[in-house]
């Protein structure tokens, strides 16, 4: 397979692609999410799937369940669990970094910044904060082209002086499954590069490069047109009982210049504001002052 074939941030996207989903514990839960829990702990699994070695932990959602007020409080509630177990920190008097990723003046790319905009950070005198369990921060870090700082080093750099529990990255992710486009919550342990799987940034941001814990939680809301349009020719093919030619196709697709478009749903404004809000929820759930007695607001364009 060559590496131009196939576009992804999902972990779940890998294992379906390489006929590894037997690698996968599949559980339905309510509202028709379904979670897809995947523990790569060896190099030979990690190579296998294509994956660093960590747990990587998928919420696929049913487009119904993202549009009503309870399914939206639903995964917002298992992700709030996931991260406080995947974090490993319980209640404990700790810093906790969010860290957005991505662009904010590109809409598929600006999940980073929709979910700080949204967290819980209010500061807080030091007598207010007596019993208080942890201490939510939060920074977007743009992107390379506009601040000419590396995201990894920047996270870095923060990581020094508040000397956080754990860190979070959101990001923007993208995926080879056009049915996972805004409905898919994948979180991992494994850390994340900024915009690899779009051929961006490749310094990650993980357990080893800063020295604490990092969970990475992103959305798939961008796919590579010439990942989609091979799968699509070789779906098609097949279904009608013909053997394409799959040489002319990759000329034709390298001709046009269409293997380097990435593209998104036209509806990827309410996907960013949804997931955000997912996300955001979960967030400020686990982790923030005022979060569980805030509760949980749904985008507007649900109510």
């Amino acid at each position: 397979m060559r590496k131009c074939d196939f576009v992804t941030d999902m972990a779940v996207d890998a294992l379906e692609r390489r006929s590894l989903q037997e690698l996968a514990d599949v559980r339905r839960v309510s509202e028709g999410i379904v979670r897809r829990l995947v523990r790569v702990t060896d190099d030979a699994t990690a190579k296998r799937v294509g994956r660093g070695k960590g747990v990587y932990l998928t919420y696929d959602c049913t487009p119904a369940a993202l549009s009503s007020e309870k399914g939206l409080r639903t995964v917002s509630g298992l992700i709030a669990d996931a991260l406080v177990e995947l974090a490993g920190v319980h209640g404990r008097d700790a810093t906790v970094l969010v860290a957005g990723l991505g662009n904010p003046d590109v809409t598929a790319d600006s999940l980073g910044g929709a979910v700080t905009a949204m967290l819980d950070t209010s500061p807080v005198s030091e007598a207010e904060r007596k019993g208080r369990r942890v201490r939510l921060c939060a920074i977007d870090t743009g992107v390379e082209g506009r601040t000419g700082i590396r995201s990894a080093d920047t996270v870095e750099g923060l990581c020094v002086k508040l000397r956080p529990a754990c860190v979070i990255a959101v990001d923007s992710l993208a995926t080879s499954a056009p049915e996972r486009l805004g409905t898919s919550f994948q979180l991992t342990t494994a850390g994340i590069a900024p915009g690899s799987g779009v051929g961006g940034d490749k310094a990650r941001i993980d357990k080893t490069s800063l020295g604490v814990p990092v969970v990475a939680v992103g959305v798939p809301l961008v796919l590579s047109l010439g990942t989609v349009l091979l799968d699509f020719a070789r779906d098609y093919a097949a279904t009608i009982g013909c053997e394409g030619n799959e040489f002319s196709l990759r000329s034709l697709i390298a001709e046009r210049r269409l293997g380097t478009l990435i593209v998104a749903p036209k509806e990827i404004g309410l996907h960013v504001e949804a997931a955000a809000c997912v996300i955001a929820g979960a967030i400020n759930s686990a982790y923030g002052e005022h979060g569980a007695k805030r509760g949980f607001t749904p985008p507007k364009h649900i109510c």
